[in-house]
């Protein structure tokens, strides 16, 4: 890349004379505007390839000094600590440490590993697993899927929006885990779809609201939204409910109905986490789906749609906690998501199709990037 030269040094023009009696304060050289073009040409190119991957998140902005990889997160500065070659999965994976804390992560170590806290049980699962000589390099495992998703998604949410104090208090009991992780989850959604997030009042027990509101960065939009996620006895820690095989039904039909209990003025939009295994087989996949269209067309029959109190529900399912020291990538264990959006909503549809940016959002989360953009 050609440089702007210093004012004593001889002028690019051919003249003899020095640059600064020459043409400085000129318009530059053409070959200088030129290259200044096409490096602006390629930043923005390299800004539009990154929404197309991985959504409207902002990309990670680190750099290398004193050998070491520094990660800017939530107005800090987080340091690379261990040696060799370090990537964003490095950078995440240390971040979510460093959420939990010291103290926390050293009071789970002293506990039996299946008294543990889930998301470190995923950790301590992925990371002995990659200290095994002869893994396969190319073939992840559920744990590692399971750590690193929740990982992204909290570094999205740090990083894009605030975090607030009940949020992460949930996200360390292991009570609520699973139900904040599936927050966390379509929070991290709603950012990289293009929204600002507004955490609404959880020590507000007057009204039934929603547990935040999404507000569009590219239209006048503004959407209340509701979590739900389907707890199973056994799974991820859960001892209530039955024993029944986690896979014989969807059963969702009460957290839908919770669901449409939320009060808001702004239209609803309803993710429900199935928390369902991976597929069987193809039956599987059609008996869920039945089950999924004859719970929402009772719901309607019942007069539940007109109006509908959401404006869209959308049903979600990652498999990956199910296969904790399993290798996962596919077909059975892939991610899916469908949504019913409703003929006639309480409160009007917004004027821009939302419902397909969350859909091309889900897919974006799937895999966390690998690189750091910035240091490409």
């Amino acid at each position: 890349m050609t440089k702007i030269p210093s004012k004593n040094s001889l002028c690019p023009c051919g003249s003899g004379k020095r640059y600064r009696k020459c043409c400085r304060g000129k318009r530059p050289p053409r070959s200088v505007i030129d290259e200044a073009a096409e490096l602006f040409r390629k930043r923005e190119q390299q800004k539009r390839d990154f929404v197309e991957r991985h959504g409207h998140v902002r990309p990670p902005s680190s750099v290398k000094a004193w050998g070491k990889v520094l990660t800017a997160v939530e107005g800090g500065i987080y340091q690379q600590t261990r040696e060799g070659p370090y990537n964003f999965l490095n950078a995440i994976h240390d971040h979510a440490l460093l959420f939990f804390g010291q103290s926390f992560l050293e009071s789970e170590e002293a506990k039996a590993f299946s008294d543990r806290h889930i998301a470190i049980q995923w950790m301590h699962t992925y990371v002995d697993y990659t200290q095994k000589p002869d893994r396969p390099l190319d073939r992840p495992i559920g744990a590692g899927a399971a750590w690193f998703r929740f990982a992204y998604d909290l570094f999205t949410i740090r990083d894009n929006a605030k975090l607030q104090a009940r949020l992460k208090e949930r996200l360390i009991s292991q009570t609520d885990f699973q139900s904040a992780r599936h927050e966390l989850k379509i929070a991290a959604l709603f950012v990289a779809a293009g929204f600002d997030l507004q955490f609404e009042d959880e020590t507000d027990n007057v009204r039934s609201h929603p547990e935040f509101v999404g507000t569009d960065r590219f239209s006048t939009a503004r959407i209340a939204v509701e979590v739900k996620s389907r707890h199973r006895r056994g799974v991820q820690g859960f001892q209530g409910g039955s024993y029944a095989n986690p896979g014989e039904s969807v059963n969702v039909r009460s957290l839908v109905l919770e669901a449409y209990k939320k009060t808001s003025d702004l239209p609803l939009y309803v993710f429900v986490d199935l928390n369902l295994p991976p597929l069987g087989s193809e039956l599987h996949w059609h008996r869920w789906n039945n089950e999924l269209d004859k719970t929402m067309a009772d719901l309607q029959a019942e007069g539940y749609a007109n109006p509908c109190p959401a404006n869209i529900v959308f049903f979600s399912n990652d498999p990956s906690h199910y296969l904790i020291e399993h290798e996962i990538g596919k077909d059975a264990d892939n991610l899916w998501i469908k949504y019913y959006r409703a003929e006639v909503p309480r409160i009007a549809h917004p004027p821009t199709d939302i419902a397909t940016r969350f859909m091309n959002a889900h897919q974006q989360r799937v895999v966390p990037p690998a690189a750091f953009p910035s240091l490409n």
